[in-house]
């Protein structure tokens, strides 16, 4: 973490920067510089500085004498207000404050500006990565608790409204708040948190979400601030705990400095010409993005839909990012770079990774993993077949994972609908064996619902007995398992973005129940939160899950199997997605079980009430050995090692 005396620092040489007069009042920077400092050390020993003079255009930039630091180029933006200085860093040179002079057209003198390089903290990349002994826990974090209610409203922002039954309004919730329920987090076996974007988001309306970015270099104020978010990082280090980091290179929002006035209008698609927006921050009739994946990789793709797909915006409110401009692709590596050793960001969560330029994409996780060979990224790229999954995660060599909508699909498929030669257990069965089209399907993510999509209890119509089997199958299946706030409470919004990101319970104070505490739980909810906590205690006790070998084998009568294994144990997980009473046959474990002991029953989601004679299966139905499975239940079995 940035030592926090630094940073004070650093608000007195600001001082220098801003307007006459307003050094004590609200400052407004004369001088801004992207990235606000950097470090010695880093490979590649660069960095190209975007220097904005906010009220004057720019004639050049220099650098008073340093140690082993020399500006390589001074180079004019399109927008006069701008230049792109790109300084050499030798490796020898030591950390030290350098002095920019930035020298306007109105002015005798050139405004002095602090730049500090910093030498590196090693221990901002000990605890990077993330594999398949992770589980994520994804917060919307105005949603989940409200730690100081003091930075709810901020003077200057745009969204002054804050009103806890309206979905789309801020509620106040913050990283303090979120800092103080990590032992609660870590109880549900999650070992690393990812939060919904946490930078500033100054957009007159929904605000909340924070996917309309609106400074790159600012945590929103609202959930504390810079120190707020390091003081999360460090607790979540302390505890063994990993950070994600929701990054968003497809675009920012119409109330970005970039979008109201920009270094080059290239660096925006579908440029509107004028940045005009209404009062909820949307233009007019932008360019909207079709959607059309398959144009990426279709051989048949008329070029216009296929520019549609890579510049249309997103919505609205949402300006589009145009990467292929070399300046502003080396702005958002650049700032990637500069959060992960920040803050020690340990892996990235990429929004919308299917509409940017794909070859920026390449070129932008490259960059990341030349400087942090053990970071983790992975891709939201939501697509509707296997082929395309693949497809988007084969283009892109360094992009370690992705969110695995495929596995989401065919949970749906499993638990929403009956079985049938190619639907629901069969369905997910052979997404199963589509494995073989993926290069690490081991580092997928995957989950049963997120902020995107409706509530998994909603989902399955509030069925307690299903409930519990998707949270066991997501516990023990491959991959990295991801939990959405909530989910552990049985909360049950199924439409509306704004809706299901709800409260958590007892996250604000003179709240009526609270999952943290238990607290005024109903008695479905206080099960539900002990089934999901047994779940990790089970995963944790039995590391062979999600790092074993794993074999499936084909539903058969609606029951369905899959064991992970390895020479110490092999655990059994048994599905019956059937209204009545099943087995799954003894022999069809054989030969991989001649090497393992008697099994024993680690987990019922609810019990068979079958009597096994002298240990192993039942025997039962006709006199064939098989292991029950009650009724829409899940049986896991563990046999030991010989």
């Amino acid at each position: 973490m940035m030592k926090k005396g630094r940073w004070a620092f650093l608000g007195l040489l600001i001082a220098l920067m801003v307007m006459p007069g307003e050094a004590f009042g609200t400052k407004v920077l004369k001088v801004v510089v992207d990235p606000p400092n950097w470090w010695v050390g880093m490979p590649g020993n660069t960095v190209e500085l975007l220097v904005e003079h906010r009220f004057g255009d720019i004639q050049k930039v220099t650098l008073e004498e340093a140690k082993g630091v020399r500006i390589f180029k001074d180079e004019p933006a399109q927008n006069p207000h701008y230049h792109y200085v790109t300084l050499v860093i030798e490796p020898q040179a030591p950390a030290q404050t350098l002095q920019l002079n930035v020298y306007d057209t109105k002015s005798k003198r050139p405004t002095l500006v602090p730049y500090v390089l910093e030498a590196r903290d090693p221990s901002r990349r000990s605890h990077m990565g993330l594999d398949s002994r992770d589980l994520i826990y994804l917060v919307t974090p105005d949603r989940f608790a409200n730690g100081n209610p003091s930075n709810d409203r901020i003077r200057g922002l745009a969204e002054q409204s804050l009103d806890r039954s309206q979905g789309y309004e801020r509620h106040g919730g913050d990283l303090e708040g979120l800092t103080a329920h990590l032992d609660f987090i870590a109880s549900l076996g999650a070992t690393a948190v990812w939060t919904m974007p946490i930078l500033e988001n100054d957009m007159p309306r929904a605000s909340y979400h924070g996917y309309a970015i609106t400074n790159h270099y600012r945590v929103d104020p609202r959930f504390g601030g810079f120190s707020a978010y390091a003081d999360y990082a460090d607790a979540l280090h302390a505890k063994g705990m990993k950070l994600v980091m929701d990054m968003v290179p497809n675009h920012f929002g119409t109330a970005h400095r970039f979008y109201q006035n920009p270094p080059d209008s290239n660096w925006i698609n579908a440029w509107p010409g004028q940045p005009k927006t209404d009062k909820n921050g949307e233009v007019g009739e932008p360019l909207i993005t079709n959607h059309r994946y398959a144009t990426m990789y279709d051989p048949y793709a008329a070029p216009s839909d296929k520019a549609q797909f890579t510049d249309g915006w997103f919505v609205s409110s949402m300006v589009d990012v145009n990467q292929r401009d070399r300046h502003c692709a080396q702005y958002l590596v650049q700032n990637a770079i500069w959060w992960i050793e920040s803050i020690g960001v340990d892996a990235f969560r990429v929004d919308t990774w299917i509409y940017p330029d794909q070859s920026f994409l390449n070129q932008w996780s490259t960059a990341i993993h030349a400087v942090y060979p053990d970071f983790f990224i992975f891709s939201e790229s939501w697509v509707h077949n296997e082929h395309s999954q693949q497809y988007f995660l084969d283009q892109h060599p360094t992009l370690d994972g992705a969110a695995d909508f495929m596995m989401y699909q065919a949970w749906k498929e499993a638990l929403e609908k009956p079985t049938s030669w190619n639907g629901g257990l069969n369905h997910f069965y052979m997404n199963l064996a589509a494995d073989y089209l993926y290069r690490a399907p081991e580092n997928f993510v995957v989950f049963l619902d997120n902020h995107d999509e409706g509530r998994f209890f909603a989902k399955v119509k509030e069925d307690k007995d299903l409930y519990k089997m998707g949270l066991a199958m997501l516990y023990t299946m491959r991959g990295i398992p991801c939990l959405f706030y909530g989910t552990e409470v049985l909360m049950r919004t199924e439409n509306d973005h704004g809706a299901m990101r709800q409260d958590m319970f007892g996250g604000w104070e003179g709240d009526a129940k609270s999952a943290f505490t238990g607290e005024n739980l109903t008695g479905d909810e206080a099960e539900a939160l002990a089934f999901v906590r047994d779940l990790a205690d089970l995963r944790t006790a039995h590391p062979v899950i999600g790092t074993g070998s794993l074999r499936q084998w084909a539903p058969y009568d609606d029951v369905y199997a899959y064991a992970w294994y390895n020479e110490e144990e092999l655990v059994l997980v048994l599905v019956n997605r059937s209204e009545m009473l099943q087995k799954f046959a003894a022999k069809r474990l054989h030969p991989l079980v001649a090497d393992y002991g008697q099994p024993e029953i680690l987990l019922e989601t609810k019990p068979a009430h079958v009597e096994s004679k002298g240990g192993g299966p039942a025997d039962w139905t006709e006199g064939v050995q098989g292991y029950p499975i009650a009724p829409n239940g899940l049986t896991m079995y563990r046999f030991p090692g010989k």
